[in-house]
């Protein structure tokens, strides 16, 4: 199955469900609830299209939630302790997150520590720096005041594209959220640079063959290194939008949102072996996974039943991509075979 037909098997799949709960759960296909997809589910697609990169790799970063957490107490502390303005909080928050993930390559390169085990220790490390620095433990009175600055939460703005159509008085469309466009220009960017560039091109190598890709010349330490990297700034604009949404940062904040994140990218078609994937089939998937979530919500199921659930879609998940790398394999074993008598 080509990258493409299987982006369009989970985009069929997706409209499946998308229409199942609409007949299951009459409140599904409302307006609002849309609105609550989109944003409550743009961050994770933005969460899941950075994790590809260091799937791609080979790799995998569990320290995103504790990005995300770090990035949005970062937020809190410059607007509520220091009253620097937002314009120049946002890139310093981006900016610490895309090095907190530079620092988990850095570890997998320099150090030659495993994937998981590094993004694992800078996961509690992260964690634990977020305590460390926490507003609302420095400050307590600080934990019921609200972030206000606009360039902050204007990011939560709504369109409504109804009223923009015209159309607003025969049919209800839902306002459509900021947060969803900034993820639709955060997919186009990373869907050119993946499809479109040299940078792209030598991060599927090194993916697919690490040891092909230093042999064609590749700097493999520095295009592990720049995928880090990406996840750390996609992690820390998911942070941005979260804390826009919610007006303040908690040293909770992200947490678990690592699987999330892998599963909506596994589910998107990313292989865990390296080197296949793509950005758009992680979005897919995150919102398949918000699709899921919200529509067993409306049936009454319990949060428990979905956490299950949402367990149970990766592993089913990891095991169809293992299928797929095993089916690969196998062809070309049979490939190489059938040159060798050639």
């Amino acid at each position: 199955m080509t990258a493409r037909s299987a982006a369009f098997a989970l985009l069929a799949f997706f409209v499946a469900t998308f229409i199942f709960f609409c007949v299951a759960a009459p409140r599904f296909a409302t307006a609002s609830n849309m609105e609550n997809l989109m944003s409550g589910f743009s961050f994770v697609a933005i969460l899941a299209i950075g994790q590809s990169f260091p799937i791609l790799l080979r790799g995998i970063d569990l320290s995103v939630g504790a990005i995300v957490a770090l990035a949005g107490m970062i937020v809190f502390d410059l607007e509520l302790i220091f009253h620097l303005p937002g314009w120049l909080i946002l890139p310093i928050a981006l900016v610490a997150a895309t090095l907190a993930g530079a620092l988990n390559g850095w570890l997998v390169v320099k150090l030659k520590l495993q994937p998981f085990i590094a993004t694992l220790a800078t996961l509690a490390a992260y964690r634990g720096l977020v305590y460390s620095i926490s507003g609302r433990q420095l400050v307590p009175g600080l934990s019921t005041t609200p972030i206000r600055d606009p360039w902050i939460t204007g990011l939560e703005t709504y369109f409504d594209f109804g009223s923009l159509l015209g159309i607003s008085d025969w049919v209800t469309l839902p306002w459509v959220p900021l947060s969803f466009f900034i993820m639709l220009v955060v997919l186009a960017a990373f869907h050119f640079l993946l499809g479109s560039t040299r940078f792209g091109r030598s991060l599927y190598t090194v993916g697919g063959n690490p040891e092909a890709a230093r042999l064609a010349g590749i700097d493999t330490a520095r295009v592990t290194l720049a995928g880090y990297a990406v996840s750390g700034f996609c992690a820390g604009l998911a942070a941005i939008l979260l804390v826009a949404r919610l007006t303040t940062a908690t040293e909770a904040l992200g947490t678990g949102m690592e699987m999330s994140a892998i599963a909506a990218a596994v589910i998107g078609g990313v292989s865990l072996s390296g080197g296949i994937g793509s950005v758009v089939g992680p979005v897919i998937g995150a919102f398949l996974l918000g699709t899921i979530l919200i529509g067993l919500t409306l049936l009454g199921i319990s949060q428990y039943v979905q956490q299950i659930l949402t367990g149970a879609i990766l592993v089913a998940a990891v095991g169809y991509d293992r299928i797929l790398d095993l089916r690969r394999r196998r062809r070309l074993v049979a490939n190489l075979a059938e040159e060798t008598h050639a």
